[in-house]
């Protein structure tokens, strides 16, 4: 059924899921207007939503927020040069009413008390645009939308969840205690267990690189895999499980063992260097700005620009100025090579060594190209932060930084704010006992209702004692 509860089904609107009404309707009558009818045209026409505000305003911002992403993706028909100038404007025109629109709705909603739970209601209540539609949610469209990116009240709200997770429903967390149970895993921590099984992971590959196991003259059939080798492949599998994105070092290392097994990688094999690898893209990845990060941990408004900061530059500033010198450099350093060797790749048309002021042209060539490279880099790239005050720490480098730093923070809240998460390792066992039967019974006729079940009492008997723990060390730490 289209209603069911599935892993990604947010605890708050538990109660108002039967009666959520689709947005197809709303769409449709959305594209059968002009665009001066958009200002008058009333989008809260579902009489189940009458009497809750936040519901109200979530379904007409998602309605208005899919409509504004039909039109941003809609291509020119290319039919004359103008006629495309003119669809470009009339695009141009939709967007910034559409726009106007979402920002009176937004403020008209703030103009009056929320509480917490009205703000979770509004950014992550689930619609759908027919039966068989895919859940939407205002969160998923808001960083695509600049005046609800940059307010202050959702970057807050998102701050909130991030270290808080969702607020409780009052009306059953006061009679129950597993919704208060289940609400101790936050996106944070959630977070900090998939760093942490990276962590774990980086600490055994490098004790695996120096100290592997020894060769023997002769050996039994698996004899060189022990408890280290078995936790590395386990949290390669699982991080290969976790998210396809970030799994290039653990697919490596998997890949590394497997190709050698019953034997283990040894230094002298190329699956040695596959390992090696391995540690370099891994340490790499754990600097990027993108989950799960170290900068994520603590001051994410903080550190996380800093990390965009210098990717930026590396990525962007300065691997544009080597691509910009990378021919004169390689031309010097080839010329500079074959002056200063008497021997030569090419050394069938070397006639004898080079003359000292050609060498000496070359190697100032080089040195001028690498300083030039150097200098432009310095140049390019903004060393200081600019002052800023304490609500937009997010832009303590530039607007450009902090906004892409916010939507890196913002995707990492969406992506850990899942109820009954599994992280790294446990996500093997949710795997094996819930997707892989969510997706072979429908085949048989079989309901799966009882999976969703079934995924909250393995999540409270499996993680949620973890959980616990570090929910305790992280209230004594702070």
């Amino acid at each position: 059924m289209a209603n069911d509860p599935t892993e990604e089904t947010p605890l708050l609107q538990d109660e108002y899921a039967g009666s959520l009404p689709f947005l197809r309707d709303s769409l449709l009558r959305l594209e059968s207007i002009q665009l001066d009818d958009l200002n008058q045209i009333d989008l809260l026409c579902p009489s189940q939503l009458s009497n809750h505000r936040a519901l109200r305003a979530s379904f007409s911002l998602l309605v208005l927020l899919l409509f504004r992403e039909k039109k941003t993706q809609k291509k020119a028909v290319q039919y004359s040069p103008w006629d495309d100038w003119k669809d470009e404007a009339l695009t141009d025109q939709w967007i910034q009413t559409i726009d106007e629109n979402i920002e009176l709705l937004w403020t008209t909603f703030l103009g009056e008390f929320c509480s917490s739970q009205d703000i979770e209601l509004i950014l992550w209540t689930e619609f759908r645009i027919d039966k068989k539609g895919k859940p939407l949610r205002v969160i998923d469209f808001v960083s695509k939308q600049p005046r609800l990116f940059n307010d202050r009240v959702m970057e807050l709200s998102l701050l909130y969840r991030w270290k808080r997770g969702a607020p409780l429903n009052s009306s059953t967390s006061s009679q129950y205690l597993t919704p208060r149970y289940d609400a101790l895993c936050t996106p944070w921590i959630y977070h900090a267990f998939d760093l942490a099984s990276q962590i774990v992971f980086l600490l055994l590959l490098v004790s695996y690189v120096l100290n592997p196991p020894r060769p023997a003259f002769y050996s039994l059939p698996l004899e060189y895999i022990g408890f280290r080798e078995i936790v590395l492949l386990v949290l390669s599998v699982s991080a290969i499980l976790h998210s396809w994105t970030t799994s290039m070092p653990f697919a490596l290392t998997l890949l590394a063992f497997v190709f050698k097994l019953p034997s283990a990688p040894f230094p002298s094999d190329f699956a040695f260097n596959i390992l090696l690898l391995s540690i370099a893209l891994l340490l790499v990845q754990l600097h990027l700005p993108f989950s799960p990060s170290p900068f994520l941990l603590f001051w994410p408004e903080r550190s996380l620009p800093l990390a965009v900061l210098i990717v930026n530059g590396i990525l962007g500033t300065t691997l544009k100025v080597l691509m910009f010198f990378l021919p004169v450099l390689l031309l010097s350093i080839l010329f500079l090579s074959y002056a200063l060797s008497d021997v030569f790749l090419l050394s069938s048309f070397a006639h004898g060594p080079a003359p000292m002021p050609t060498r000496e042209l070359f190697f100032i060539l080089a040195v001028f190209t690498f300083i030039s490279m150097v200098l432009s880099v310095l140049i390019l790239v903004p060393i200081f932060p600019t002052p800023a005050r304490k609500s937009a720490s997010w832009d303590q480098y530039s607007v450009s930084i902090g906004h892409k730093a916010r939507v890196q923070f913002y995707h990492s809240v969406i992506r850990y704010s899942k109820p009954y998460p599994f992280p790294p390792p446990f996500n093997i066992l949710h795997w094996v006992l819930i997707s892989v039967p969510a997706h072979a019974l429908p085949y048989f006729d079989i309901s799966i209702s009882f999976l969703f079940v079934l995924q909250k009492i393995l999540w409270r008997v499996v993680v949620g004692p973890f959980v616990v723990i570090v929910r305790l060390l992280a209230l004594k730490l702070s």
